[in-house]
């Protein structure tokens, strides 16, 4: 049986982020700001903030038996009002979540839905909140079927400003 665990973020961290966000497979659904002609370093600027406790978000490195697989990040969707602004109300308060498989191999292998699976319950404890969204891309359908599969049902569309993507989707989860 695999076992996975969310280790907070380091700056020791740094550099495998860095050749992280530089794959392929990662960097098609990240780079994707096009104000941001420093990528993956306003990424790695933004990171460092959450690491330094200088911004709300919690950032963490999925382990797959022991092994870094990838990368994670949750956050109050309040703490962001720009965020709001995008997604719209929500029927009460919630904790978002963005993440990445790093390892190309471990990609289409169920990974994705079984580690979402084990972080929730632990999220939904950290923030006391009952309720979570997470908003890929409307054209990163392989995110969107691991996200319903690990239970997210389908909200609505939202466009967020700062991409050059099509719509993004906002899935949702109860406790």
């Amino acid at each position: 049986m695999v076992q996975y665990s969310f280790v907070p973020m380091t700056e020791a961290d740094i550099p495998l982020m860095r050749r992280w966000l530089l794959e392929p497979h990662v960097r098609r659904w990240w780079e994707d700001d096009p104000d941001e002609h420093d990528y993956p370093e306003g990424t790695i600027r933004d990171w460092l903030q959450a690491i330094r406790g200088e911004d709300p978000t919690d950032m963490y490195v999925i382990h797959l038996d022991g092994r870094p697989i990838g990368m994670l990040q949750s956050y109050r969707v309040a703490d962001y009002d720009d965020y709001v602004a995008q997604v719209g109300a929500l029927a009460e308060p919630a904790f978002g979540l963005d993440l990445f498989i790093a390892d190309a191999s471990l990609i289409g292998k169920g990974h994705g839905p079984a580690l979402i699976r084990e972080f929730l319950p632990i999220a939904f404890e950290r923030y006391g909140v009952a309720y979570c969204v997470i908003g890929p891309s409307k054209a990163n359908t392989a995110a969107i079927r691991a996200y319903e599969k690990a239970g997210f049902r389908y909200l609505r569309e939202y466009r967020e400003d700062d991409t050059v993507d099509p719509p993004h989707v906002l899935l949702d989860i109860h406790r």
